[in-house]
């Protein structure tokens, strides 16, 4: 009597391989959090000292200056010149929409309270679903609702049920169109990740990034000669520069890169959930560093947001074509 042979799926090979991908891909966003996380404290306290156009001056140069010497050193091959169109398209739509979503969000801070500008700006993980269908005609999912509800609904506990942070009346109150010009920052925040999901499967990851953060920088330059007097930067002090060095380096230059490789093999949906626990991480580094006390609305609010990162990993056995913000390299 033969033994029937049993011969493996080879679609279950496929699946994990694409799965680990993924699950690399967002712990590598996690990473990016948690580093957005950890500068958040020193990059409120230098903003105090130097204009905030002028500071994103420094930050993305020193970002640019850092990154450039590495594509020098790879030597990527030549590109079509259509190639080389669409990675200038894609890095001067990523770097435009990054600069509006700080600039709007700066501005709208003279006008909201900071509970409203943080609840708001988290409000980019509702429009990159949005954004997806609407741009890409990406389907919508169940799964993704479910989690993309959950952080929503913890960013606002955090943000507006009670939060550590004790809201200071904004310099020219005037709430209701600071609060729409802090959504604006979100629409423009969700719009960086849906370029990235349209564009980093198909790019060197380090040349998009480049190219995103010298458009960041030439924005910032025009604004802060526009609207700033620019400091001397021999003027500034220790503080300062420490932060326009610790977020260049780690918080612009490595994070940044570190989104579009990851957007290479992951979604945009799950890296707006993943953003969305950016509150978490910089309200605990607030109270490791400076001793801020956290609400107990405030813990609920985190779990509730890691609630949905969870809910949008699990369940998914494999990326499809046509899910929202699909950046599978094939």
């Amino acid at each position: 009597m033969e033994t029937p042979s049993i011969e493996a799926d080879p679609r279950a090979g496929k699946v994990v391989k694409v799965r680990f991908r993924a699950v690399r891909a967002d712990l590598t966003l996690v990473a990016v959090v948690i580093i957005w996380g950890a500068t958040f404290v020193s990059v409120q306290n230098a903003i105090d000292e130097i204009p905030i156009h002028s500071f994103h001056l420094l930050r993305f140069g020193i970002a640019t200056l850092a990154l450039l010497p590495l594509l020098l050193w790879r030597r990527p091959r030549k590109k079509s010149l259509g190639s080389t169109a669409v990675l200038w398209k894609a890095g001067f739509l990523a770097g435009l929409s990054l600069w509006l979503g700080y600039s709007f969000q700066t501005t709208g801070l003279l006008h909201t309270t900071p509970s409203h500008s943080g609840f708001l700006t988290g409000m980019a993980v509702i429009f990159v679903p949005l954004l997806g269908w609407w741009l890409l005609r990406q389907k919508l999912q169940k799964r993704v609702f479910l989690g993309v509800s959950l952080a929503a609904l913890g960013l606002a506990l955090m943000t507006l049920g009670g939060s550590s942070t004790i809201d200071r009346p904004p310099p020219e109150p005037d709430v209701a169109f600071g609060d729409l010009l802090t959504l604006v920052c979100a629409v423009a925040f969700a719009f960086q990740i849906i370029v990235k999901a349209r564009w980093a499967a198909q790019l060197s990851a380090l040349s998009l990034t480049l190219v995103e953060l010298f458009t960041v920088f030439l924005l910032s330059l025009i604004a802060a000669v526009v609207l700033e007097e620019i400091p001397d930067p021999r003027q500034l002090s220790a503080q300062v520069w420490g932060a326009v060095l610790l977020t260049g380096l780690f918080a612009t230059a490595l994070a940044f890169l570190a989104q579009s490789w990851a957007q290479s093999t992951t979604t945009a949906v799950r890296t707006a959930v993943i953003f969305a626990f950016e509150p978490v991480t910089a309200a605990t580094f607030s109270w490791l560093l400076v001793g801020e006390v956290l609400s107990g609305w405030a813990v609920l609010g985190g779990m509730l947001i890691l609630a949905g990162i969870l809910r949008t990993e699990i369940g998914e056995n494999e990326i499809g074509d046509n899910e929202i913000g699909d950046g599978q390299k094939r």
